[in-house]
């Protein structure tokens, strides 16, 4: 079926790597934002992104690496699904033969998106030469990709605006429960300017990537 359109951290290189394992899965923020399974850290505070990075460094941050901060408000990612894991990963391993070393391919890297956003997407492809360099948090606009399973309206209400704003190149949303991907690009203004919804056996492109078409929900 053609695709509709409308206008509206664990590192992998090119060897194996991990996979998103027990640090993966996404949070998001608290109240009406509440994404299922996500749920505030232990500090009351609100925070910035360079007193969160303080705080990882010096191990007082609850979660590990599935600690995230969204709009001053730390947060813990809940434990992904099997199904999610395999989606991901299986994405990926797609993905990598196709990248060379032309980007990084990781699992749940820090991206830095705002003074108060720190967010975690399942996967990204990220600039291989960082203008900023090897910081624990990467700036978005080194994100030439970020994916996301979507969990709940958060994921596109609360987190995609948030990846926009911070200049991420473009963002794939995996819905695995309706069995598509929307792909947003053209970021401006805190939102994605072009929105595209793709099927399983459809090529999906990478804008920054040159010839990079991968079927993003392929068989698992």
């Amino acid at each position: 079926m053609a695709g509709r359109a409308d206008e509206s951290s664990e590192r992998r290189g090119a060897g194996p790597g991990k996979g998103p394992g027990t640090g993966s899965g996404t949070g998001s923020g608290t109240g009406s934002d509440a994404a299922p399974g996500a749920r505030p850290g232990a500090a009351p505070t609100r925070l910035n992104v360079a007193e969160f990075l303080a705080r990882q460094r010096g191990g007082a941050l609850p979660g590990g690496p599935r600690a995230e901060l969204m709009g001053g408000t730390l947060l813990v990612a809940p434990l992904p699904r099997p199904r999610e894991v395999a989606a991901v990963v299986a994405l990926a391993s797609r993905l990598e033969p196709l990248i060379g070393g032309r980007a990084l391919l990781e699992f749940r890297p820090a991206l830095h998106l705002g003074e108060a956003d720190l967010l975690r997407p399942d996967l990204a492809l990220l600039d291989a030469a960082p203008r900023f360099g090897r910081a624990r948090a990467r700036p978005g606009s080194e994100a030439l990709l970020a994916v996301e399973v979507v969990r709940g309206a958060a994921t596109k209400q609360v987190r995609l605006p948030r990846y926009a704003a911070g200049a991420v190149g473009e963002a794939w949303l995996l819905d695995l429960a309706r069995g598509w991907v929307e792909v947003y690009r053209s970021p401006g203004a805190g939102r994605y300017r072009s929105r595209t919804l793709r099927y399983p056996g459809e090529l999906v492109g990478v804008v920054a990537l040159d010839g990079v078409r991968v079927e993003v929900l392929g068989p698992l």
